[in-house]
């Protein structure tokens, strides 16, 4: 009882959300494919974070003909296979007006906003046996995450500065110490490990 090993059962999962190909209805909402009453289409597209190449695309027909339900075709091709898709859509009424729109996993049935594709499949991320990266992540890596999100809102269009006056004094504070306090603690990590610094 309570030894190694025991209490609830972990399956190996496949990868990170994160690294694969995802549909995210939040983000359809900002491009404008979520249109109670209508039928919208468009392309989804992907860019490597690092280079800014695309990475992938598919095609996006969604029909809200049905304010309370509606449905989502994915068309794309994999590995030279043309393939199709058809994902449910349920909703619910938002507080204050509105409807908020999930997608229902095609494998679990569960609601979901985000869809990561596995296998040639978009599905939810249990489905897909997929982690976030956070959840492998160490404290080094949370400091040196939290040092590059600060830093991304200092600095988001190419070197451009934002925002400005008093926010943008906490903002440089903040990103100063969560940058300290990275470094400080990758080199002690460093030294714990092999004795020296490079």
């Amino acid at each position: 009882m309570g030894g190694y090993s025991s209490g609830r059962y972990r399956t190996q999962n496949r990868g990170t959300v994160d690294a694969a190909l995802r549909l995210d209805l939040r983000v359809m909402r900002r491009q404008g494919f979520l249109v109670a009453g209508a039928v919208t289409s468009g392309v989804q597209r992907w860019t490597r974070v690092a280079t800014g190449e695309e990475s992938g695309s598919v095609g996006v027909t969604v029909n809200l003909t049905d304010p309370d339900a509606g449905f989502v075709v994915v068309r794309f091709n994999l590995n030279g296979d043309p393939r199709v898709q058809e994902i449910q859509l349920e909703s619910r009424p938002m507080r204050y007006g509105g409807r908020r729109y999930y997608f229902l996993c095609p494998k679990h049935g569960r609601r979901c906003e985000v869809l990561p594709m596995v296998g040639g499949v978009f599905a939810s991320r249990q489905a897909g046996r997929l982690t976030y990266q956070s959840q492998s992540a160490d404290q080094v890596d949370r400091m040196r995450d939290r040092a590059h999100r600060l830093e991304k809102r200092l600095w988001p269009d190419k070197g451009k500065p934002r925002p400005r006056g008093r926010n943008r004094e906490r903002l440089v504070e903040a990103w100063s110490q969560a940058d300290s306090a990275f470094e400080n603690m990758f080199a002690a990590t460093i030294m714990r490990r092999w004795g020296h610094l490079f």
